[in-house]
């Protein structure tokens, strides 16, 4: 038994019962195979979803929150997350001590690049000119594939040059799927999975586009099939690859979360200003990014971190070198951030992450605040007239994420869904992938689906 993961970033179901006609691949495997939607991890991004998926350990235990986290109780730059911080054994971890060949292609969470039992190249989050594959000749393997320098990502995808945009997508998505093919027929491998950014960036940059429901919508763009015409090419890059794969081989289509349309965002640290909670040095001038080195700590309970959901810190006594808010009154100050987010006109969930994580490792934003449904952005800009925009303060943007993404298994002799029908946790995929080869109890999670092995 051999299994092939593909892991496409940022699909939500909701495109591929749009798209079923366009994509006769993914359509005909679901219609053999399991499906089902998969719940992802809070928060719904990139980073930590699939460190999560492949360990299953939540972000709490992994202690990595975001795509930059605090990295001590100081009033310094946040941290990105990259390989380093996972601790804890993943998929090919565990298959590669049990002797097991892997191939990993560009999986998030995999720079810098650790030693398998195979080969490895690593994710969007890569430096240029660093060491990107394990082992490091294998890289002349990957550039002779792909025709020259490989591409981890498309590049300032938040930009007006969407036909940039486009082109980038399709043209690296295709090397990507050129190399996995090669590496199908060529290395031995036991595990392989790959790992597909473009999806992402399609649907940040082109949602607006198609969506006619969309708050923005484009009305005849000259962009307005990009999304469907990607999940149509993106549909025979994988058909490709499941008919290079060997006959014994379990297929596994997953996502780390999903996208849904962005109705805009909310200026928090703004916000926090009104209320009183957060004090700056000097007015700032509009639209100025917010930098720890503008606040004026003496005065300040509570500041924010933006992105697709928001991160609240209370400057706490003890704990932050100049915090002000007493221990005995964090529950207090919690409850009314919480009771103000909420009120707010877009809506807000605002969740503590002790409530929320099994363990929480190291240091955790104090409250996690969802607007909107996650619809709206949160945003740390400040200086800002009013607290609401319909724009991405970090570039043009179309969507956001969504909690549900997508799980398809299939196998030649058959698959057989374990437990009960509905949602999946994205917590259960590295059991699942694991049982094949009968070390699901090597991680967390129970496993969703049972390949069937013919007799």
């Amino acid at each position: 038994m051999r299994v092939l993961v593909i892991g496409l970033d940022s699909e939500p179901p909701a495109l591929w019962d749009a798209f079923a006609e366009d994509m006769p691949t993914i359509t005909g495997l679901r219609g053999r195979g399991v499906f089902a939607p998969l719940r992802s991890t809070d928060p719904p991004i990139t980073v930590p979803a699939w460190m999560s998926m492949m360990s299953g350990r939540d972000p709490g235990e992994l202690g990595v929150y975001g795509f930059r986290n605090r990295s001590a109780y100081d009033y310094g730059s946040l941290v990105t997350a990259n390989g380093d911080a996972v601790r804890h054994p993943r998929v090919w971890d565990v298959l590669s001590a049990i002797g097991r060949t892997t191939a990993v292609i560009g999986v998030p969470g995999t720079y810098p690049v650790r030693p398998v039992n195979g080969v490895m190249v690593s994710d969007f989050l890569t430096p240029p000119g660093a060491t990107f594959t394990y082992p490091e000749r294998f890289a002349r393997t990957v550039e002779a594939i792909v025709g020259g320098s490989y591409a981890f990502d498309v590049n300032d995808f938040r930009t007006a040059d969407l036909a940039r945009i486009r082109n980038d997508a399709f043209l690296m998505t295709s090397r990507r799927f050129d190399l996995v093919e090669r590496l199908l027929g060529q290395q031995p491998w036991d595990f392989l999975m790959v790992h597909e950014i473009g999806l992402d960036r399609i649907h940040h940059a082109f949602w607006n586009h198609f969506d006619d429901s969309h708050p923005r919508f484009v009305p005849d763009s000259p962009f307005a099939g990009v999304v469907r015409n990607y999940h149509r090419f993106l549909d025979g890059q994988i058909a490709r690859v499941v008919a290079a794969a060997p006959p014994d081989t379990a297929v596994f289509i997953v996502s780390d979360h999903g996208s849904r349309p962005m109705a805009g965002g909310v200026f928090v640290n703004d916000w926090l200003r009104r209320e009183g909670l957060l004090t700056l040095k000097a007015e700032p001038a509009p639209g100025s990014r917010f930098e720890m080195s503008m606040v004026d700590w003496a005065r300040t309970r509570v500041w924010a971190e933006g992105g697709y959901y928001g991160r609240i810190f209370f400057n706490v006594a003890g704990r932050e070198p100049e915090g002000i808010v007493p221990p005995d009154e964090v529950d207090a100050l919690a409850a009314r951030v919480t009771a103000g987010l909420e009120a707010l006109d877009c809506g807000a969930e605002v969740v503590r992450p002790s409530a929320t994580y099994r363990r929480v490792e190291p240091i955790a934003p104090d409250l996690m605040v969802y607007l909107g449904g996650l619809g709206w952005r949160a945003l740390a800009s400040v200086g800002h007239d009013g607290l609401y925009t319909y724009e991405n303060d970090t570039g043009p943007d179309g969507a956001n994420h969504d909690r549900l993404g997508v799980f398809l298994a299939w196998a030649p002799g058959g698959v057989r869904r374990l437990g009960p029908d509905g949602e999946a946790s994205i917590l259960d995929v590295a059991a699942t992938l694991l049982h094949p080869f009968g070390v699901a109890d090597q991680v967390p999670g129970n496993p969703i689906v049972e390949v069937v092995r013919d007799a």
